[in-house]
């Protein structure tokens, strides 16, 4: 199934949620990253062990060591730690992904020691405070041949135009603030992984 889900603690605190409860609703799918973009405290740390007796299959963004330290993939940023650094503290079984936003980053991610890179943002995004660059439908089809990577597409993708983003070329497509909505409850958040399940389920 090419849905990767991104559970941003900021958003799931102001809607009342525990991480570990939305980790749980997403348990049918097998790509989760943790966003976490506050501080890397006790009482975070307390949130991802809670996480990790759900599931060690979990991807955290950022913090090698913290993905270490619970099991956990990582992902990182152009401005994070190199993945050849983070590769050596997470050992070469955990889940690494790296993000892209041009050409000449996905051509330079292909060298590293990645499982996957993401690239975007596709299309305008709310979901960051300073975004990079919009890469477009177009671009991403003729950026997907610059490496053998699998491809996480994201940035402003929706029901509507995730099979357009597949039919480019990408091999996931990463969903944050649209697999939420109102009443912004667990059982909704369910009810709209599905919702994407059954639309990418569809052949293109």
């Amino acid at each position: 199934m090419p849905l990767y889900a991104i559970l941003d603690t900021a958003l799931l605190a102001r809607h009342g949620h525990r991480l570990s409860d939305a980790v749980q609703a997403c348990a049918d799918l097998k790509w989760v990253q943790i966003r976490h973009k506050g501080a890397f405290d006790r009482d975070f740390a307390k949130d991802l062990d809670a996480c990790a007796r759900i599931r060690t299959d979990l991807i955290l963004n950022d913090r090698a060591d913290f993905a270490a330290l619970f099991g956990f993939g990582l992902h990182v940023g152009q401005d994070d730690l190199p993945p050849a650094s983070a590769r050596r503290i997470l050992g070469p079984q955990a889940k690494l992904g790296l993000s892209t936003h041009n050409a000449a980053q996905l051509t330079q991610g292909a060298h590293q020691p990645v499982d996957y890179l993401a690239l975007g943002p596709i299309f305008p995004t709310s979901s960051k405070a300073n975004p990079d660059p919009v890469v477009g439908i177009e671009a991403l089809k003729q950026l997907r041949p610059l490496s053998p990577h699998p491809l996480v597409a994201i940035g402003g993708i929706t029901l509507a135009n995730a099979p357009q983003v597949l039919a480019a070329g990408a091999d996931f497509v990463a969903i944050l603030s649209a697999l939420w909505s109102p009443p912004y409850t667990l059982d909704a958040f369910r009810d709209n992984i599905e919702r994407w399940q059954q639309t990418l389920a569809t052949p293109i």
